[in-house]
């Protein structure tokens, strides 16, 4: 039986087909279109279909895959294989559960932090019992930059560049390599402090600035990139055990 697994984040939409655990095919998008969507179905027979969306409602999509598959739209409410602990769980990112379910499955019993660079970075922290015990997030790394020339007279819009380098020598690097390092260490100071606390701790990395950011982290980490469609998937194999 083949999955279906939409994420439809801020800057990007994830499509991917499992059968069981395994990932048959990923595609990434610019937007939710719908005729790319019909193509997977019809190609391999989906069954069972999820949707995860931080944007806004795509209320087309829900009602063809409603009408095609058996269809669950993540919410606070939907059934999950941890438990959360969270004072706001309606206004907790769904993207942050998924990831958070997907990386208790490839490491099960363990405690964990979730990293996600993306539009914003997120820290995530499930113990070893599955429970969800809250997290922390921060201005992403384009973001970052881009409020450097929003909030200030003279400073210019930039791209985000991977550093080598410590100390920019113009401008235009100096606000790139305030802004790369700055995550860097940002990372590597959320994982050393939790790793005070909880010493046998396993980080795993995702997100779509990820691969900007792994090699330059001094910590041990798991990177993994297509950590929320995985908890997606889990999610949608465990309310079908229900």
């Amino acid at each position: 039986m083949k999955n279906l697994t939409i994420d439809i984040g801020n800057s990007s939409v994830k499509l991917a087909v499992f059968e069981q655990d395994t990932m048959l095919e990923m595609m990434i998008c610019e937007q939710a279109v719908l005729a790319q969507i019909d193509v997977l179905v019809k190609k391999y027979g989906i069954k069972k279909s999820i949707l995860s969306s931080v944007a806004i409602e795509n209320k087309d999509i829900t009602e063809y895959l409603r009408s095609t598959t058996d269809f669950i739209e993540l919410t606070a409410d939907t059934p999950l294989p941890l438990k959360l602990e969270y004072d706001t769980p309606n206004t907790l990112g769904l993207d942050r559960i998924a990831a958070a379910v997907g990386a208790m499955s490839m490491k099960p019993a363990a405690d964990l932090l979730v990293i996600d660079a993306g539009t914003c970075n997120t820290y995530d922290f499930v113990s070893a019992d599955g429970v969800f015990k809250g997290g922390n997030i921060t201005p992403g790394v384009e973001m970052r930059l881009k409020a450097m020339h929003t909030f200030t007279g003279r400073l210019p819009e930039v791209p985000t560049a991977d550093c080598a380098q410590l100390l920019g020598t113009s401008t235009q690097t100096a606000l790139q390599c305030g802004a790369f390092w700055g995550v860097v260490y940002e990372i590597d100071g959320f994982i050393e402090a939790l790793k005070l606390l909880y010493p046998k701790i396993s980080v795993f990395f995702t997100g779509g600035y990820a691969f900007y950011f792994e090699k330059r982290i001094k910590n041990r980490i798991f990177a993994v990139s297509n950590l929320v469609p995985i908890g997606l998937n889990k999610i949608l194999i465990y309310n079908d055990s229900l």
